[in-house]
């Protein structure tokens, strides 16, 4: 070998710091199947981490890679979503929810064509949009594996809305609370629910923490125990609700609200077997207009409305005006346990129907 050549090779070698020559011996001689992969020094240069892809990728005409975007796909048959949404069923862009959720990003509107779907879902994306079209599309979650062991649609992400969905089929078993929920958020998550319909599970709506919102929605055969409910809200919570329905709880309350503020009217609760109508354990401002409060002979509790049963965590009173109340339950109440010492029940042109209702607490006439 030339001398020049020699020199110039051992002056190139010598160049290399000594991180950087045994990283370069150890790629040469690194085996996949048998060597762990180089270490690269703390100082060396390196690329930046790899942004996640933004949607499904292809190889089109011209061969070059090219983006397929997750709105536009359109599936098999003729598309059922808007244009502007990621479309999911038989014969659309998507097959499944899972998939859905997979494709999209924070604020995205998923239309779900009506039919069934055995599915149970982890929502972790901001201000998306749930929503069922071309009639209500059902997720049946009966025998399915609950995502973390809380309930068919768990929301991890804040602004959620679920609109024109039925959920049914949430358990667990004793070992894991048994508590499934149709729907369940994430501590201090603020969601909206708009035309849902669940029933058929341990417990409807489980809610900890956040401004929750529900439109013209029903809830019922849920509530599989003392500890259990059609809803339950519970945490720094703030609940309005308008225009649903709340019945037939199996032991539960129809609606149990611990939040610091609970809004409800143009609503129905009827109580035919299960306990309270009505239940605001630690107070609150509570405020229920133009309403209608059934209570059913068979009703295992008798009490119509509990307000303050366990703690004053919230003062507040509890305004009940323009409502209607039918009542067939022999020894019907409405009862202030009154833990918010100077803060009443307030009925306000509250009309009666049925057997005669007593009043126990501070409970005031207008």
């Amino acid at each position: 070998m030339p001398r020049l050549c020699i020199a110039a090779c051992a002056l190139a070698i010598f160049a290399l710091s000594p991180t950087r020559f045994i990283a370069a011996a150890q790629t040469e001689r690194f085996n996949p199947g048998s060597a762990p992969a180089p270490q690269v020094a703390a100082d060396e240069p390196r690329l930046p981490e790899a942004s996640p892809p933004v949607a499904p990728l292809r190889r089109g005409l011209n061969g070059e890679i090219e983006v397929i975007s997750p709105k536009t796909q359109s599936g098999g048959g003729p598309r059922l979503c808007e244009a502007n949404s990621i479309c999911v069923g038989k014969d659309q862009g998507f097959g499944s929810v899972a998939a859905a959720l997979a494709a999209a990003r924070d604020g995205d509107l998923i239309e779900i064509v009506a039919g069934t779907y055995h599915e149970a879902v982890k929502i972790g994306l901001k201000n998306v949009t749930l929503r069922g079209v071309a009639g209500t599309p059902h997720f049946d979650c009966a025998g399915l594996h609950l995502p973390e062991d809380k309930a068919c649609l768990l929301l991890a992400a804040a602004g959620i809305t679920l609109e024109n969905l039925e959920i049914s089929g949430a358990e667990l078993p004793e070992s894991l609370g048994a508590n499934g929920a149709c729907i369940r958020n994430e501590t201090n998550l603020s969601f909206t629910l708009k035309r849902i319909y669940c029933h058929g599970s341990q417990e409807g709506v489980l809610a900890s923490g956040g401004s929750i919102s529900i439109e013209d929605s029903q809830f019922y055969d849920n509530g599989w125990t003392g500890q259990t409910h059609n809803v339950y809200f519970s945490g720094d919570c703030v609940v309005t609700v308008r225009g649903s329905v709340f019945r037939d709880a199996r032991v539960g309350h129809e609606f149990k609200s611990r939040c610091r503020k609970t809004e409800i009217s143009d609503s129905t609760f009827d109580s035919t077997k299960g306990s309270r109508d009505l239940d605001l354990p630690d107070g609150g401002e509570v405020l229920v207009y133009r309403s209608t409060i059934v209570k059913a002979a068979g009703a295992a509790s008798e009490e119509v409305i509990g307000f303050t049963a366990e703690s004053c965590r919230y003062s507040g009173d509890m305004q009940v005006k323009a409502v209607r109340i039918v009542n067939s339950h022999a020894n019907a109440d409405i009862r202030n346990y009154d833990k918010c010492v100077g803060h009443p029940i307030v009925l306000d042109e509250v009309a009666s129907q049925g057997i005669p209702i007593r009043d126990f607490g501070y409970v005031v006439h207008r």
